[in-house]
């Protein structure tokens, strides 16, 4: 049994939640604003003793007075005025949660998107999609969450995440959640413009295999899938650092005779501001591929879903 069904299994056997009429709840939210029996019984359509019952089961349900008639009409007693803010607040929650989903105004909405990515979504995807939103949505917030190696989804089960935007392969994805497959990338790979081989434009298997590497893992993990693909060819590469972020990487590299594999779109990216080279990589060399995942929980939100939307366009 999962937290969620066990939180589902105790609710359902507490003893005191058995014996509440949750109808009372409106009728002691109207009782407080109204002081007045006659006046909350119209509220809510119903008779003045319909009305006066109701008010004697919620006394017996909270084992308190709840109004008392004073020289100045009916007066909340303090368990009532302590009660009035909380009830108030779940009677709120419960017409949020079960009204129709409002459609999403991006132009005027203020809302706060956490996005799960890694270092390559982050450089690559990120200013894409500020820029787009700054114009779409201007009044939207983006939060970047880091991704790691574990599985993402309690937070995107509680709405810590909106959404993730992680390499297909090795992102930790429980087969609960909503995953497509979005964009793909090649692997290139680069070198100092001192580097012996930066005149060549083209490496094979065995010069790949006899340089040391610099290996950007942006989630942390050990293996990716040029370690697998190198497997399956029988090789195995000599790691020189190991570095979460591909800036770092590619100052390395830069004062360097190592090698660094990225996908072209960070690849380029980095050339601007570092002196490298770029060459491609041996025949049969893998692909860097990306992909949208979510929780089935947001599936009809709208805001998630036009969020999603505005991702999917940019490439």
């Amino acid at each position: 049994m999962n937290s969620n069904d066990s939180s589902i299994h105790e609710i359902n056997n507490n003893s005191t939640l058995r014996r509440i009429d949750l109808n009372l709840l409106l009728i002691f939210d109207v009782l407080m604003q109204e002081k007045n029996v006659s006046l909350a019984a119209e509220r809510v359509f119903l008779s003045q003793s319909a009305m006066s019952n109701a008010l004697k089961r919620l006394r017996e349900m909270l084992d308190d007075p709840i109004l008392v008639r004073g020289a100045k009409g009916m007066q909340p007693t303090p368990r009532a005025l302590a009660l009035e803010a909380p009830v108030r607040s779940i009677l709120q929650q419960v017409v949020r949660t079960i009204q129709p989903a409002q459609p999403f105004e991006p132009d005027t909405s203020r809302a706060r998107f956490i996005i799960g990515m890694n270092d390559y979504s982050e450089n690559v995807v990120l200013p894409a999609l500020a820029a787009c939103l700054r114009q779409s949505a201007p009044n939207v917030e983006l939060v970047v969450h880091t991704l790691t190696a574990e599985d993402p989804e309690p937070l995107l089960e509680t709405g810590q995440l909106s959404f993730i935007i992680g390499v297909e392969k090795y992102s930790k994805v429980s087969a609960r959640l909503r995953s497509e497959n979005w964009i793909s990338d090649r692997l290139v790979c680069l070198v100092s413009q001192n580097h012996s081989l930066a005149a060549s434009q083209h490496l094979n298997l065995k010069q790949f295999g006899e340089l040391r590497h610099v290996y950007p893992s942006p989630i942390g993990l050990r293996t990716n899938i040029v370690e697998t693909w190198l497997a399956e060819q029988g090789l195995q590469r000599s790691i020189a650092v190991t570095t979460r972020n591909y800036w770092v990487a590619a100052q390395i590299i830069s004062g360097s005779d190592y090698l660094l594999s990225v996908p072209f779109r960070v690849a380029t990216k980095l050339m601007n501001h570092f002196p490298l080279c770029l060459l491609e990589p041996p025949k049969g060399f893998p692909d860097f591929r990306l992909n949208l995942t979510w929780h089935p929980l947001y599936e009809s939100d709208p805001e998630t879903q036009w969020i999603l939307n505005q991702v999917r366009k940019l490439f």
